[in-house]
């Protein structure tokens, strides 16, 4: 039995070792096999078992000059949907998204009680698969973000802060018994990473920090092609060990002088576009400061390829890119280069679908 099940268990291994790749762009059945290390004969198996379940379609590539035209694999992205579903402080966006991240269909309502949120996303829920004509086998999985903290194990939303009436609540749970789906449960800034991995400015990269700076600072890190899981609050890295008091107990927190809020105060400016368009060079420069000393303590440990800025700096952001860029090239001990880009993922079901996409390929 445990032979068996090891067997089983090696076979989803390797199968989504061969969609992942297949994800990334169309390969040929030899490439899958010298870039994963699996035999052509084990690629074969995978490979016919996906394209007879429909996940996988096959065509002629491009025709060379000599020997035989390659014959490449495509992923298809509407053989599986995922419900995305973003609880913010604002509003709860809801719907449908195949396994590109392209939106099927979608619904925005205002947040409200968990009970009656839970009675909307219910209706809703049916409305779209009825509307879609997707065949209910089709959903893969129910990706729900929220702020954090999250535990993901449990399925909980724990305290996250000014969110007091969702406090608690086993989301996951209560989401699986209305619409019988499995559910994967994670926090924005989690779920913004994974996201521009999938169909954003990462896309590609294996080694990234996102930072979406907003009302707050969140991070989420991808190591090796993958979500790191551990704590990564690099909005509560210290700046200044001497500074202000966090509501955390640190002194000097990141958020506490780089968030929104926080750049904006004492300064006549009332939103960051304000900023962005008067080209206040002194205040960019000043936020630069800020960001560029956190990401520089963050990559001396991790080891970045790129830093994806999400967020309200993806309003012009060339010219906040180029202060961090500078200061950083300046600063840092590592004498490689880093990108510093701003994201592409501007849509809140895209974030929250990404979580259940990266559980088809991960």
């Amino acid at each position: 039995m445990r032979k068996a099940t090891n067997s089983a268990l090696m076979k989803i291994k390797n199968e989504k070792i061969i969609l992942s790749l297949i994800n990334q762009g169309p390969i040929s059945r030899v490439e899958i096999s010298r870039k994963s290390g699996l035999t052509k004969a084990a690629v074969t198996i995978i490979v016919d078992d996906l394209k007879h379940r429909g996940i996988v379609i096959e065509k002629e590539g491009k025709s060379g000059t000599i020997g035989r035209t390659p014959v490449m694999l495509f992923l298809n992205k509407k053989s599986f949907y995922v419900v995305g579903i973003n609880i913010s402080r604002l509003d709860i966006t809801m719907g449908l998204t195949d396994l590109g991240g392209n939106i099927v269909a979608q619904k925005v309502f205002p947040v409200c009680s968990p009970q009656k949120a839970f009675e909307r996303i219910k209706t809703t829920f049916d409305e779209q698969i009825a509307e879609s004509g997707i065949d209910i086998s089709q959903i893969y999985r129910l990706s729900v973000v929220t702020p954090g903290p999250v535990d993901v194990q449990n399925g909980m939303i724990l305290n996250p802060p000014n969110f007091t009436e969702w406090h608690n609540v086993s989301i996951a749970e209560k989401l699986r018994e209305i619409t019988g789906i499995d559910v994967v449960l994670g926090n924005v800034s989690s779920a913004t990473a994974i996201a521009e991995k999938y169909f954003g400015a990462a896309f590609g990269t294996e080694n990234f920090l996102t930072l979406q700076v907003d009302e707050g600072i969140g991070s989420g890190i991808v190591i090796n092609d993958s979500l790191f899981k551990g704590s990564c609050e690099i909005g509560h890295t210290s700046i200044k060990f001497d500074g202000t008091r966090c509501e955390c107990g640190n002194h000097g927190c990141l958020e506490k002088y780089a968030s929104i809020p926080h750049i904006l105060e004492n300064t006549g400016y009332k939103s960051w576009k304000e900023v962005v368009d008067c080209e206040d060079d002194v205040l960019l420069e000043k936020e630069a400061e800020y960001l560029s000393t956190a990401i520089i303590s963050a990559n001396n440990i991790f080891d970045f390829d790129k830093i994806v800025i999400c967020g309200d700096f993806t309003y012009k952001p060339q010219k906040i890119l180029e202060h961090i860029s500078k200061k950083m090239e300046r600063n840092m001990l590592s004498k490689k280069k880093l990108v510093v880009c701003a994201g592409k993922v501007g849509s809140k079901l895209q974030v929250a679908s990404a979580m259940g996409i990266n559980e088809f390929f991960v």
